[in-house]
């Protein structure tokens, strides 16, 4: 993230506390946390586009959380779309640029890994049903 994207979501947190930058072509969305200098971090990993795979599914927990945990962040699924989108709280240091960046771009690598792991789990579904 460069510093002037930086910039820009701390001037929509500033004012709505809530920002959205695209990176890559991936939404990533921001919102300002009831703890003092915590943010939300959340970004699509998975289009249900109203289906959700069987594969898929079996990772729901009847919460509509799914089971595995990495780094603190947590998929959650959303009902009505069947999407699935990341979520990780972060500390940060109001205004400090560095220490941004690295949670931001760990989140990323993060939310890459998911949509890859969702992408597999979708495409073994797919091929079960035209073996069948």
């Amino acid at each position: 993230m460069s510093y002037n994207a930086f910039l820009g979501v701390m001037s929509q947190l500033a004012g709505k506390r809530k920002a959205r930058i695209v990176i890559d072509g991936e939404v990533i969305f921001f919102e300002a946390s009831e703890r003092k200098n915590h943010l939300t971090l959340y970004t699509k990993v998975y289009s249900g586009d109203g289906y959700l795979p069987n594969n898929v599914r079996s990772c729901v927990s009847s919460s509509g959380l799914f089971r595995w945990q990495q780094s603190g962040a947590y998929l959650k699924l959303d009902p009505f779309t069947y999407s699935v989108y990341l979520f990780q709280e972060v500390q940060m240091e109001e205004g400090k640029y560095i220490p941004f960046r690295h949670h931001f771009s760990d989140f990323l690598l993060v939310a890459r890994q998911w949509r890859e792991i969702l992408l597999d789990f979708e495409q073994k579904d797919y091929s079960s049903i035209h073996v069948s």
